[in-house]
């Protein structure tokens, strides 16, 4: 493809978009922080819950040598957390970065049962 037509099509393109509001920089998606005491389980995105004007909920994960946690808090101000000292859960945990989708799910002990991370392109980066 010559170079002129290169430009011709990034041109139109540029036309077609022009003024629509299109985005052409990918799938968004928005994963608010998601309680679910009924089956204890929690999911969400850590820079969404961070980045929410609710001041009173947060989801944290975070671990020690040997033992791994998860704490949730909901708008009611109520207190959600399970602990691990399962080695891949805890590997998952310390594989968390701010801007991080999680599922945990636990038990009625408190203990946790599963321990998801996952990064995606189409989650929100945290905002200060």
């Amino acid at each position: 493809m010559s170079r002129r037509l290169k430009l011709g099509v990034i041109a139109g393109l540029l036309a077609l978009t022009a003024g629509t509001g299109a985005v052409i920089a990918g799938a968004k998606q928005y994963f608010p922080l998601s309680i679910d005491p009924v089956n204890r389980s929690a999911s969400g995105g850590l820079a969404e819950t961070h980045n929410t004007a609710d001041t009173t909920s947060y989801a944290e994960c975070g671990s020690s040598s040997t033992t791994g946690y998860c704490t949730f808090r909901n708008p009611a101000g109520t207190f959600y957390s399970c602990f691990t000292t399962d080695p891949a859960q805890i590997a998952v945990i310390r594989s968390m970065s701010p801007d991080s989708t999680f599922y945990v799910a636990w038990d009625t002990a408190g203990v946790c049962t599963y321990v998801l991370s996952y990064a995606s392109s189409r989650v929100a980066p945290r905002s200060p």
